[in-house]
């Protein structure tokens, strides 16, 4: 086919043909089958993430031996998109976010799982807790199956906290902000030693704070517009986020964000050598802390909302995670999709591999039988996950360009080259509105 690989992801180029034939039904495991291979790509690449699908695969196959899976790992979107280009794509793909999950979904990259799950009797809200469904599904089609989710809550320094004179971690951000006062402790230069709270838009995992449920706002309006310049939340959010900023000071805030991220996954982490007393984060951050400083005395609770009746609701947080796709262009359908339903829905091969990778198992079954449940670290996101109040902002055809425009508007807002936030949230929420036009939506 002669495609790009920008042409699909961002029109609609496709590999179709015979596979386009093929029963769109679930096939029955236990029946008599020819053998067949399928390929299986993944962006996971480390030892142990691909130590945890080699071992699941090969109890797939001596189960049932017709079934053979080529697994390639390190391959992302972009890898993906390419292949589809040249019409020779992977029967199943495993995406690292649900970003591209609409663009795929619109222009025909992968298939809709919604007959193949009727088929094989697997219901969905039953299997799969509610938020995963939010960024696996568009306009009606069950795009792709979540494989392990990511939530997002507020670490801190318990030992701080008490040095603080702080008793209860803060649960709305005119809370945070005070507490994060309370913690910043100052050079007798007047450089800061430690931060209390770094909010800044471009630092680690901070996006995620400014996509809608730590304000009680969607993104999107039911008509699929912006809500940027009609929800007076979004100023509100954007005001606690620069007067944290201004209190530190643009030039400090700049010095942490370029010495630290760098470091936001390793043992040089402002949060685990004290440069910072509280900080937003993934739990796979959990596992970072047991591998690099084991002693560290540290919380874990939801993220702090805006306030009010409206401002979000207290104990829900970001969820996002890891998706896999059955190709459009598969040859091999059917066999496909039973290797993508055993990856997404056995229990076993979820919880090895949520350890190996420190991430939350995807399944009601996986979460309760996985051993962490309950361990206090791991239970706040547990709870942020199931929380019915949890969610990701709506997906669209634009892919990851939404979140992209936005964040350049955060950034240029928080270093002060955007002053008046009612007149830049009007003209980003219009650059996102034509985004969504231009693709299709």
């Amino acid at each position: 086919m002669a495609c790009t690989a920008a042409a699909v992801l961002l029109a609609g180029c496709t590999s179709g043909g015979p596979a386009d034939s093929k029963p769109v039904s679930a096939i029955s495991p236990g029946a008599s089958h020819a053998p067949t291979r399928v390929t299986v790509w993944t962006f996971n690449h480390l030892p142990n993430e691909v130590a945890a699908f080699k071992s699941t695969l090969s109890r797939l196959h001596a189960k049932y031996p017709w079934l053979t899976v080529n697994f390639v790992p390190n391959k992302d979107d972009a890898a993906y998109a390419k292949a589809v280009a040249a019409g020779d794509p992977p029967d199943v793909f495993i995406g690292s976010a649900p970003d591209n999950v609409a663009r795929f979904c619109y222009n025909g990259t992968v298939a809709d799982l919604t007959p193949y799950l009727s088929s094989a009797g697997v219901d969905t809200a039953r299997t799969f807790p509610a938020a995963t469904l939010v960024y696996t599904r568009y306009q009606g089609k069950q795009c792709a199956l979540p494989l392990l989710t990511d939530a997002f809550a507020l670490y801190y320094n318990k030992k701080m906290f008490a040095a603080a004179g702080i008793t209860e971690p803060p649960k709305t951000l005119a809370e945070l902000t005070a507490d994060a006062k309370k913690l910043t402790v100052k050079n007798p230069d007047g450089t800061i030693k430690t931060f209390g709270f770094v909010p800044r838009s471009d630092y680690d995992v901070n996006r995620y704070l400014y996509t809608g449920v730590n304000s009680g706002s969607a993104f999107y309006d039911k008509d699929g517009k912006a809500t940027l310049s009609t929800d007076a939340k979004w100023q509100q959010l954007l005001k606690w986020d620069r007067d944290l900023v201004d209190y530190y000071g643009a030039a400090n805030v700049q010095k942490f964000v370029g010495q630290y991220q760098a470091h936001a996954d390793d043992a040089g982490n402002p949060l685990l050598t004290g440069a910072a007393a509280m900080e937003f984060d993934g739990e796979w951050h959990i596992g970072e802390i047991a591998s690099a400083k084991k002693d560290l005395d540290f919380g874990v609770v939801a993220m702090p909302v805006l306030g009010g009746s409206t401002g979000g609701t207290y104990g829900a947080g970001n969820t996002l995670g890891t998706v896999a796709y059955l190709s459009a262009g598969s040859q091999h359908k059917q066999e496909a999709f039973f290797a993508l339903q055993q990856l997404t829905t056995d229990t076993t091969f979820l919880n090895q591999l949520a350890d190996a990778v420190s991430n939350v198992p995807s399944t009601f079954a996986s979460l309760k039988a996985w051993d962490q449940a309950d361990d206090p670290h791991w239970k706040p996101f547990v709870d942020i996950f199931k929380n019915p109040g949890s969610y990701y902002k709506t997906l669209t055809p634009a892919g990851v360009e939404d979140m992209d425009t936005w964040r350049a508007f955060l950034l240029q807002y928080e270093q002060g080259s955007v002053n008046d936030a009612a007149t830049g949230l009007a003209s980003v929420g219009k650059k996102i509105d034509a985004l969504n036009s231009e693709s299709g939506r």
